[in-house]
């Protein structure tokens, strides 16, 4: 399969591992009661540390655990952990798709040594990070067989999602009305996927030109989507190997702007949030700097030409799964204008960050 197949299947995905939230959920629900779990870190690198940050805003949002997010080597060497809670009631989620991150293993071991429980989010239940897991939790995204993530991204985000709302019901945060009005509108969400990528794919095809010719750029986002500009940068930089940055919409004229010029790509990710409302303003003055400006947006604002507009009527907390998607197929399709293939490991070296 090739990257764009994955991101293709994504839908089916999602639907099956809904369908599974028990098989997945339930484990992780009794080590929590069984060890009375009060206090959350969270850990995972590249796409997986981004997909943390999201799942602490789902923890928050539904669970009255207080949680955080490390890199794995910052948990490893400096994490000092919280006085408040008692160890046995701390636990460490490390999340890793291939079970093969040298640097997730060590923060496990690390967790293992402070005497705090230990937990593996990991599509690969016979890889290493779960010889050191004290629970392991099953992804189930299904291998991805190219080195680029991306139905593994969006698998581990609605995953965090079900987790979350799973520990709220059962710690009485969501009410039995509340939770299945919660899962029947996350079925509607994922419904709405492959026409979303259907427009994406015209709106890819009417810019693909000036896609294709994008020399650097900057993605910016607010709220969830802050999260999605860094997966968006990461998949983009990874495949089309061109240099991006990733801001939280308000910083993106903090100082950055100073390096734009005419030959500069704006991506800015306009979702549900109050900052809705500045985006005209944000392109007032960025019109003064370039014309490679894009909108990627599923409100009602005003569009241009090169703006791509999601009719997809999906809940804020499935958004960052539409709101992915764009810079997936963005990233597939400009790999194959350019004869880039991104089934392989483009270096001849093993690679420095997973054990093999």
């Amino acid at each position: 399969m090739k990257m764009i197949d994955y991101i293709y299947d994504q839908p089916s995905r999602l639907k099956k591992i809904l369908a599974s939230r028990d098989d997945t959920c339930i484990p992780l629900l009794n080590y929590i009661e069984k060890n009375q779990i009060k206090r959350v870190y969270l850990t995972g690198s590249g796409t997986s540390y981004h997909a943390a940050l999201l799942m602490k805003m789902y923890f928050d949002q539904y669970t009255d655990f207080e949680t955080s997010v490390s890199i794995p080597t910052f948990f490893s060497r400096y994490e000092i952990l919280s006085k408040n809670y008692k160890k046995e009631e701390t636990m460490l989620i490390a999340i890793s798709q291939s079970g093969t991150s040298i640097s997730s293993i060590n923060a496990v071991k690390k967790g293992n040594q402070l005497g705090i429980q230990t937990v593996a989010l990991t599509e690969d239940l016979n890889s290493l990070i779960t010889n050191e897991a004290g629970l392991t939790i099953h992804l189930n995204c299904g291998k991805e067989k190219i080195p680029i993530e991306t139905r593994g991204y969006t698998a581990t985000v609605f995953t965090a999602i079900l987790l979350a709302v799973e520990i709220g019901k059962q710690t009485g945060n969501l009410s039995e009305l509340d939770y299945t009005a919660i899962m029947e509108t996350l079925e509607k969400d994922i419904g709405q996927l492959p026409t979303a990528i259907e427009h994406i794919e015209e709106w890819y095809l009417k810019n693909k030109y000036e896609l294709i010719s994008m020399e650097k750029g900057a993605i910016a986002g607010y709220g969830y989507h802050y999260v999605t500009a860094m997966e968006g940068y990461l998949k983009m930089y990874e495949t089309f190997h061109k240099p991006l940055s990733a801001h939280e919409l308000e910083e993106l004229l903090h100082g950055y702007e100073m390096a734009f010029d005419s030959k500069q790509y704006i991506f800015m990710i306009a979702s549900e949030g109050e900052e809705l409302h500045s985006i005209d303003k944000f392109r007032s003055f960025l019109d003064q700097l370039t014309e490679h400006q894009f909108v990627i947006t599923n409100q009602t604002i005003n569009l241009r030409s090169k703006d791509l507009s999601l009719a997809a009527p999906v809940s804020k907390v499935f958004s960052p799964i539409l709101f992915i998607l764009p810079f997936q197929l963005m990233a597939a399709r400009n790999c194959e204008s350019i004869g880039y293939d991104t089934s392989i490991y483009p270096h001849k070296i093993r690679s420095f960050s997973h054990v093999r």
